[in-house]
Protein backbone atom coordinates (compact mmCIF):
# COMPACT_ATOMS: atom_id res chain seq x y z
CA UNK A 1 0.00 0.00 0.00
CA UNK A 2 1.71 3.52 -0.56
CA UNK A 3 1.46 6.71 1.36
CA UNK A 4 -1.23 7.93 -1.05
CA UNK A 5 -3.78 5.00 -0.21
CA UNK A 6 -2.92 5.62 3.70
CA UNK A 7 -3.88 9.30 3.15
CA UNK A 8 -7.45 7.98 1.08
CA UNK A 9 -8.03 5.49 3.95
CA UNK A 10 -8.03 8.07 6.40
CA UNK A 11 -11.46 9.60 4.52
CA UNK A 12 -15.02 9.10 4.49
CA UNK A 13 -15.96 7.03 1.93
CA UNK A 14 -18.83 8.09 -0.41
CA UNK A 15 -21.00 6.16 -2.68
CA UNK A 16 -19.11 6.08 -6.30
CA UNK A 17 -20.74 6.82 -9.27
CA UNK A 18 -21.44 3.38 -11.23
CA UNK A 19 -21.01 5.29 -15.18
CA UNK A 20 -18.29 7.13 -13.68
CA UNK A 21 -16.94 2.97 -13.13
CA UNK A 22 -17.76 1.85 -16.23
CA UNK A 23 -15.79 5.30 -17.25
CA UNK A 24 -12.88 3.81 -16.11
CA UNK A 25 -13.34 0.09 -16.72
CA UNK A 26 -13.85 0.64 -20.39
CA UNK A 27 -10.31 2.83 -20.03
CA UNK A 28 -8.84 0.27 -18.61
CA UNK A 29 -10.09 -1.94 -22.21
CA UNK A 30 -11.94 -4.51 -19.67
CA UNK A 31 -13.58 -6.73 -21.79
CA UNK A 32 -15.56 -9.04 -18.95
CA UNK A 33 -16.61 -8.66 -15.59
CA UNK A 34 -16.33 -11.46 -13.53
CA UNK A 35 -19.17 -11.58 -10.81
CA UNK A 36 -20.54 -13.10 -7.91
CA UNK A 37 -23.21 -10.85 -7.33
CA UNK A 38 -22.49 -7.90 -5.00
CA UNK A 39 -25.00 -5.88 -3.03
CA UNK A 40 -22.42 -3.63 -2.02
CA UNK A 41 -22.02 -2.98 -5.59
CA UNK A 42 -25.65 -3.26 -7.21
CA UNK A 43 -25.65 -0.27 -8.98
CA UNK A 44 -22.82 -1.35 -11.39
CA UNK A 45 -23.83 -4.24 -11.79
CA UNK A 46 -27.60 -3.21 -13.43
CA UNK A 47 -25.55 -0.48 -15.39
CA UNK A 48 -22.76 -3.50 -16.80
CA UNK A 49 -26.05 -5.50 -17.40
CA UNK A 50 -27.56 -2.80 -19.51
CA UNK A 51 -25.04 -1.93 -20.98
CA UNK A 52 -23.77 -5.19 -22.37
CA UNK A 53 -19.75 -3.72 -22.66
CA UNK A 54 -18.25 -5.08 -21.36
CA UNK A 55 -19.43 -8.34 -20.86
CA UNK A 56 -20.78 -9.52 -17.39
CA UNK A 57 -20.12 -13.20 -16.86
CA UNK A 58 -22.20 -14.25 -13.41
CA UNK A 59 -20.86 -17.28 -11.17
CA UNK A 60 -21.67 -18.80 -8.46
CA UNK A 61 -18.54 -18.71 -6.15
CA UNK A 62 -15.74 -16.24 -5.80
CA UNK A 63 -13.31 -19.64 -6.44
CA UNK A 64 -14.99 -20.35 -9.68
CA UNK A 65 -14.79 -16.42 -10.52
CA UNK A 66 -10.89 -16.34 -10.14
CA UNK A 67 -11.00 -19.36 -12.15
CA UNK A 68 -12.99 -17.94 -14.83
CA UNK A 69 -10.99 -14.96 -14.74
CA UNK A 70 -8.25 -17.02 -15.26
CA UNK A 71 -9.29 -18.78 -18.16
CA UNK A 72 -10.46 -15.44 -19.51
CA UNK A 73 -6.90 -13.88 -19.42
CA UNK A 74 -5.07 -17.13 -20.83
CA UNK A 75 -7.89 -16.51 -23.79
CA UNK A 76 -6.77 -12.82 -24.73
CA UNK A 77 -9.24 -11.23 -22.73
CA UNK A 78 -8.86 -8.23 -20.27
CA UNK A 79 -11.51 -9.90 -16.88
CA UNK A 80 -11.59 -8.16 -13.95
CA UNK A 81 -13.39 -9.58 -10.90
CA UNK A 82 -16.45 -7.63 -8.79
CA UNK A 83 -16.38 -9.81 -5.69
CA UNK A 84 -17.38 -8.82 -1.67
CA UNK A 85 -14.76 -9.12 1.18
CA UNK A 86 -16.46 -12.05 2.22
CA UNK A 87 -16.10 -13.48 -1.03
CA UNK A 88 -12.68 -12.36 -0.84
CA UNK A 89 -11.30 -14.48 2.34
CA UNK A 90 -13.85 -17.48 0.87
CA UNK A 91 -11.53 -17.49 -2.00
CA UNK A 92 -8.20 -17.42 -1.00
CA UNK A 93 -6.77 -20.56 -1.74
CA UNK A 94 -7.91 -19.77 -5.28
CA UNK A 95 -6.31 -16.72 -5.05
CA UNK A 96 -2.95 -18.01 -3.65
CA UNK A 97 -2.92 -21.40 -6.24
CA UNK A 98 -4.43 -19.11 -9.44
CA UNK A 99 -2.81 -15.89 -9.10
CA UNK A 100 -0.13 -15.77 -6.57
CA UNK A 101 1.63 -19.18 -7.25
CA UNK A 102 0.10 -19.19 -11.11
CA UNK A 103 1.07 -15.80 -11.70
CA UNK A 104 -2.36 -14.93 -13.73
CA UNK A 105 -3.21 -10.94 -13.62
CA UNK A 106 -6.35 -10.54 -11.30
CA UNK A 107 -7.58 -7.31 -10.82
CA UNK A 108 -10.56 -7.14 -8.61
CA UNK A 109 -12.77 -4.62 -7.58
CA UNK A 110 -14.11 -5.98 -4.31
CA UNK A 111 -16.84 -4.28 -2.47
CA UNK A 112 -16.50 -3.99 1.60
CA UNK A 113 -20.32 -4.76 2.88
CA UNK A 114 -21.29 -4.20 6.48
CA UNK A 115 -18.78 -1.29 6.41
CA UNK A 116 -19.78 2.09 7.72
CA UNK A 117 -18.38 4.27 5.41
CA UNK A 118 -18.14 7.11 8.36
CA UNK A 119 -15.10 5.33 9.69
CA UNK A 120 -11.99 4.34 8.49
CA UNK A 121 -11.58 0.45 7.29
CA UNK A 122 -9.20 -0.59 10.07
CA UNK A 123 -11.82 0.68 12.61
CA UNK A 124 -15.17 -0.73 11.80
CA UNK A 125 -16.71 -2.96 14.18
CA UNK A 126 -17.43 -5.79 11.58
CA UNK A 127 -14.20 -7.90 11.50
CA UNK A 128 -14.79 -8.88 7.46
CA UNK A 129 -14.09 -5.27 7.19
CA UNK A 130 -11.46 -4.30 9.61
CA UNK A 131 -9.46 -8.03 8.33
CA UNK A 132 -9.43 -7.17 4.93
CA UNK A 133 -6.83 -4.89 4.29
CA UNK A 134 -4.23 -7.05 7.16
CA UNK A 135 -4.95 -10.26 5.17
CA UNK A 136 -4.08 -8.52 1.93
CA UNK A 137 -1.09 -7.10 3.21
CA UNK A 138 -0.04 -10.90 5.05
CA UNK A 139 -0.73 -12.35 1.51
CA UNK A 140 1.33 -9.24 -0.47
CA UNK A 141 -1.24 -8.36 -2.46
CA UNK A 142 -0.91 -4.55 -3.33
CA UNK A 143 -4.81 -2.75 -2.66
CA UNK A 144 -6.15 0.66 -3.53
CA UNK A 145 -8.84 2.46 -2.06
CA UNK A 146 -11.71 3.75 -3.60
CA UNK A 147 -13.92 6.13 -1.53
CA UNK A 148 -14.23 8.90 -3.33
CA UNK A 149 -15.00 9.40 -7.39
CA UNK A 150 -11.65 11.05 -7.44
CA UNK A 151 -10.16 8.08 -6.54
CA UNK A 152 -11.59 5.36 -9.42
CA UNK A 153 -8.77 7.35 -11.85
CA UNK A 154 -6.23 4.23 -9.95
CA UNK A 155 -8.78 1.88 -12.41
CA UNK A 156 -6.86 1.42 -15.20
CA UNK A 157 -2.73 1.77 -13.35
CA UNK A 158 -4.17 -0.86 -10.70
CA UNK A 159 -5.36 -3.20 -13.81
CA UNK A 160 -2.03 -2.69 -15.32
CA UNK A 161 -0.05 -3.42 -12.08
CA UNK A 162 -1.73 -6.83 -12.44
CA UNK A 163 -0.61 -7.18 -15.88
CA UNK A 164 2.81 -6.13 -15.56
CA UNK A 165 3.60 -7.96 -11.73
CA UNK A 166 1.67 -10.77 -13.31
CA UNK A 167 -0.89 -11.30 -9.57
CA UNK A 168 -3.47 -9.47 -8.02
CA UNK A 169 -4.68 -6.07 -7.26
CA UNK A 170 -7.36 -5.52 -5.51
CA UNK A 171 -9.53 -2.67 -5.64
CA UNK A 172 -11.16 -1.99 -2.35
CA UNK A 173 -14.79 -0.03 -2.79
CA UNK A 174 -15.39 1.98 0.55
CA UNK A 175 -19.47 2.25 0.26
CA UNK A 176 -22.06 1.13 -1.74
CA UNK A 177 -22.06 2.16 -5.34
CA UNK A 178 -24.35 5.10 -6.27
CA UNK A 179 -28.31 4.72 -6.95
CA UNK A 180 -29.15 5.15 -10.93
Amino acid sequence: MSLTDTAIASKEARSLDPAAMLEQLRAAAVTHVVTVPDTHQKSLLALLAEEGDPALVTVCTEDEAIGVAAGLWAGGARPVLLIQNAGLFASMNSLRGISLDGRVPTCMLVGEYLRDPAVPSRRNAARVVHLTEPTLDVWGVPYHRLEQDEDLAVIPAAYEQAMRERGPVVLLVGAPTAAR
